[in-house]
């Protein structure tokens, strides 16, 4: 449980915030989200475009950001990402944030918004790739995706080492985002390209919708390289 020292001033920031996503809100997006599983707290249905919009009106605030990611509303904790400075945002931290998060749009933008930009983002990338808590290895993924050319070659072979023995899963949301960052890695050059379409074929004798899956992306990825 998090507790914080009364701030007048931020909790005003915070209600006027809230306001504005209330007066934003469609209840058909929120109820067809619901009605998919996507379930949060509260969701009010705002658009990613308005919220970053909303987020625009304020500077970066690392209290802010973390008073607007625990009150567990989907607009505030998406406009958290955005306004989150990246200087103050340790890995302890961020790894709180990633462990509390069980949502596919929370993870698409968590990574896009913050993650990506941090200064030690492959390591953090790596870490949670080694996890053993789910959404966290699909978070590394979601990660990875964006961050690929960070890694030099050998590191970026360790990690699709690692990424092989995760894809006998049946979970949908985690072999999806292994075949989008083992997709995006073949970009990194034709070697690591080969390295990947090897260990693919290596599994071919194995039938599974999650390697069925992989090896779509991988083909559609590299059909024209």
């Amino acid at each position: 449980m998090n507790f914080y020292i009364s701030n007048p001033e931020l909790d005003n920031t915070i209600n006027e915030i809230k306001r504005k996503f209330k007066l934003s809100m469609n209840g058909i997006t929120a109820d067809y989200m619901k009605n998919s599983g996507i379930i949060y707290k509260l969701n009010f249905g705002v658009s990613i475009p308005r919220i970053k919009e909303i987020a625009q009106g304020y500077k970066p605030n690392s209290d802010l950001a973390d008073r607007l990611w625990v009150i567990g509303i989907r607009e505030t904790m998406i406009m958290s990402t955005l306004i989150q400075p990246v200087e103050s945002f340790k890995i302890e931290k961020a790894m709180s944030r990633i462990d509390g998060t069980d949502k596919m749009e929370l993870v698409e933008q968590l990574s896009m918004n913050l993650l990506a930009k941090l200064p030690y983002a492959t390591t953090l990338c790596t870490q949670c790739i080694n996890s053993p808590r789910l959404w966290t290895q699909i978070t590394g993924f979601m990660l990875l995706l964006r961050i690929y050319q960070q890694f030099s070659k050998s590191e970026l072979i360790q990690l699709i080492d690692k990424t092989f023995e995760l894809t006998n899963t049946d979970e949908f949301h985690l072999y999806k985002a292994i075949g989008l960052s083992l997709s995006r890695c073949c970009r990194k050059d034709a070697s690591v390209a080969a390295y990947i379409l090897e260990k693919i074929k290596m599994k071919a004798d194995k039938d599974s919708d999650a390697l069925r899956y992989i090896a779509n992306e991988l083909k559609q990825e590299t059909e024209f390289l």
